[in-house]
Parts: C-alpha cells; sequence; structure tokens
C-alpha cells in the first residue's frame, strides 16, 4: 500500500494516496511569508526543457539518472508558469544535499526526511553550505520512489501535484531555486526497476 506523509512545522498529514508511489514532503521557514522577493539571493541555472522533457516518461534503467532528474524539474517547472510564477533554477548546493539523501536512502535501505543518523534537510544543507551566514531562509524537500512506468519523472512529478504537502512546496511563490538528486534504484527491493527522487526548494535572503 502506498503512503505519503506531509510534514510541515504546524502540523502532520498521513493519508493514502498512489499505489507503488511513496511519497514524503516536508516544509521549513525562517523567511517571514511576505519578505521582499527582489531581495532573494539566487544562483544556478536553467535546465535546457526542449531536450530534457523528452525523458519525462523513461522509465527506471532506461535512461541516466541525470536525464529523469533534468526531466523532473522542467516539469515542476512547467506547473509554475502554468501559475504565473518563476521557474526555479537548479542550484549545485541544493543539488549536492538532495544527492546525499538519496543516495543514503537507497544504500541504508529507509525512506524519509530524517537519515538513520539524525540528519534532517537543515543539517544536510548546512553541510553542502547552502545554509550559513546571516540571512533568512526558507527551505521545503520532497522525496518520492516508484517502480516500473510509476517511477518516471511524469509520475512522480503528477502524484506530488496531488499530494497537497507536495504541491505547496512545489508552487510555493517564495522559492527561487531546486536541487534534484534521482537514483534508479528504490529503498527497498522491488520486482521490476525502481528510481528514488529527492528535490529540495530554497530561496536566502
Amino acid at each position: 500500500m502506498a503512503r505519503t506523509n506531509s510534514h510541515s512545522i504546524r502540523a502532520a498529514l498521513l493519508r493514502p494516496l498512489l499505489a507503488a508511489i511513496v511519497l514524503c514532503a516536508l516544509l521549513l521557514a525562517l523567511a517571514p511569508p511576505g519578505a521582499d522577493a527582489a531581495r532573494a539571493r539566487i544562483s544556478g541555472h536553467l535546465p535546457n526543457c526542449h531536450i530534457a522533457v523528452a525523458a519525462a516518461s523513461t522509465a527506471p534503467g532506461a535512461a541516466p539518472s541525470i536525464r529523469l532528474a533534468r526531466a523532473a524539474v522542467c516539469l515542476i517547472n512547467n506547473r509554475r508558469t502554468q501559475r504565473g510564477l518563476h521557474r526555479l533554477r537548479i542550484n549545485n548546493r541544493l543539488t549536492k544535499a538532495a544527492m546525499w539523501h538519496t543516495h543514503d536512502m537507497v544504500h541504508r535501505s529507509y525512506f524519509g526526511h530524517v537519515s538513520r543518523r539524525g540528519r534532517d534537510v537543515v543539517d544536510r544543507l548546512y553541510g553542502a553550505r547552502y545554509l550559513g551566514g546571516r540571512f533568512s531562509w526558507a527551505v521545503g524537500e520532497n522525496l518520492a520512489w516508484g517502480s516500473g512506468n510509476l517511477g518516471t519523472p511524469r509520475k512522480i512529478v503528477h502524484a506530488w501535484m496531488k499530494s497537497p504537502g507536495h504541491r505547496r512546496n512545489m508552487l510555493d511563490g517564495r522559492y527561487r531555486e531546486i536541487g534534484i538528486g534521482v537514483i534508479s534504484r528504490g529503498p527497498v527491493r522491488t520486482d521490476l526497476p525502481a528510481a528514488t527522487y529527492t528535490t529540495t526548494f530554497g530561496v536566502r535572503r
């Protein structure tokens, strides 16, 4: 049975979602919701979505993980621009933290925002040097893994959009940057090829 676990600093939600896709969402903020967006510190780049989106329906193992990752970012940005929001730029430090966590979940066989060593997304972002210094920030993290055709970027992003916590992270107008880590393997053994996804969202002011 699949589950979605949407957690914020205010509330936790647990309810069924989609078969064979497991999801988690986390939102943390130390920046006031009305903070001036013009003061955001932005770095990174945008993927070439004319090329990347071709892998949107590619099942795990049928293409390199980097292609799945780029396609997922393009799909997220497409959802944002449809609603008049700016596109998120890929930040290398957010991506480093996301890859660390995806690798850790896959190789230590667990699925959740807190690692076996007790490190959460904020710990990872300090370790990747995305956080630190005298500025306010807001960060979020979406997790998912799916097997077979349900592990494609399109299915993962669709599942996130159907879950309130994940959708809130993807469509949060404060965020300016994104990091993503995808590995073509699940955190548990599966009969079909699987993929595990971590996306980290952030803004610093």
